[in-house]
């Protein structure tokens, strides 16, 4: 069931992190905005991506400067308590940090098994911490889901296997949270997977090409992005 109208969405700006050398996006530049957004939804307001954590392997090779996910949304007139639900695009350190402080509550993370496979198979993955909620919190997808009225998880894989994005809808406007289906904006306009955001070794280039075209299909009048500025149809 689409909404009428389209809630409000606001960028959260949670972090920028200093990327190492070897960092596949390195020599794209080394300071990086993280992103997380807010759906003001109706229900209760939804979270997509809580930023980064505080790890001392992490300050020390990624320098991040954070601000508080209380703060940012604080900023945007929410208060932390009443969010409902985190979607989780993928288990990266720069995606899930800020997790916890919803551990506990009343929020449902959501996101896809095999991002929790991937968690569980490799130590070096993530921060389990931050990645897995409590059980009665969590809620494992498997593909595309309805979270809300108006609002689909879909199941984009390309940066990771259990990558995903988000469609909010109204009548016929579409958002769509890519998060990061893209390092850059010109790799969604191009539909390129770079090496710059999926490894060439773990064999999901196809995918992540074909996940950008399934959201241009789509004919969004916004898309918005983890780490670089938003593409406008």
């Amino acid at each position: 069931m689409a909404l009428r109208p389209l809630p409000r969405i606001e960028r959260l700006d949670l972090a920028t992190v200093e990327l190492p050398d070897g960092h596949p996006a390195a020599a794209l530049g080394r300071t990086v905005p993280v992103y997380g957004y807010l759906i003001d939804h109706p229900d209760g307001p939804l979270v997509v991506d809580t930023g980064v954590g505080a790890h001392e392997v992490i300050e020390r090779l990624y320098r991040p400067t954070r601000t508080g996910l209380s703060e940012a949304l604080g900023a945007v007139g929410v208060d932390l308590g009443d969010v409902v639900a985190v979607v989780n695009s993928h288990l990266h350190f720069d995606h899930c940090g800020q997790n916890p402080v919803l551990h506990g509550g009343r929020a449902a993370f959501y996101v896809q098994q095999t991002e929790l496979d991937t968690v569980a198979a490799d130590p070096t993955y993530t921060v389990a911490d931050w990645a897995l909620a409590p059980p009665e919190q969590l809620r494992s997808l498997h593909g595309d889901a309805v979270v809300a009225d108006g609002v689909t998880v879909l199941a984009t894989p390309g940066h990771t296997a259990g990558h995903q994005s988000v469609l909010i809808e109204a009548g016929d406007e579409r958002v769509v949270i890519g998060a990061q289906v893209v390092w850059h904006t010109g790799e969604f306009a191009a539909e390129e997977a770079s090496e710059a955001n999926v490894d060439p070794v773990v064999a999901l280039r196809a995918a992540a090409v074909e996940s950008i075209r399934r959201l241009k299909a789509l004919r969004p009048s916004v898309v918005h992005f983890s780490h670089c500025p938003p593409h406008r149809a």
